[in-house]
């Protein structure tokens, strides 16, 4: 099971990484495009299309690892729990080692944060399980 959640953690980081990472590289080139529309549209990718992005994959990996059906908040707020938790940790570890570059924090969040992102993607939208019942024979029960 801990192998499971390691992949999942591991998927969910890599993905904020990896779009974070896009974002940082592009974020002078929005900024630019006629400031107020530009700083707009990065708002729009970062704190609405990320979020539904990380929200849908976090189900998808729900419905295959764990075969869990439905769900019990919308994908867009799991993304936006998972996306604030993230950038929560990355600020903490901005702040705590003091390194600008974010190279560094990326080999950190990836090392650091799979496990505690597989339990926060496996619970934070956890649905219900598909279970098939037994057919127990069961005996009516007399009265005396």
């Amino acid at each position: 099971m801990s192998k499971i959640i390691l992949v999942h953690g591991l998927i969910i980081v890599l993905t904020l990484v990896f779009i974070q990472l896009i974002l940082d590289v592009s974020q002078n080139s929005f900024l630019l495009y006629m400031p107020p529309i530009g700083f707009a549209f990065f708002l729009v990718i970062q704190y609405l299309i990320q979020p539904i992005i990380v929200g849908v994959l976090n189900i998808i990996l729900l419905h295959r690892f764990y075969g869990y059906e439905g769900w019990q908040i919308g994908f867009w707020l799991n993304g936006l729990f998972l996306l604030l938790a993230f950038s929560t940790t990355t600020v903490v570890l901005q702040t705590i080692f003091g390194f600008a570059a974010s190279l560094y924090i990326t080999i950190a969040e990836v090392l650091l944060l799979p496990c505690p992102f597989g339990y926060l993607g496996k619970f934070s939208n956890s649905g219900y399980r598909t279970h098939t019942p037994k057919q127990d024979s069961i005996a009516p029960v007399s009265q005396a």
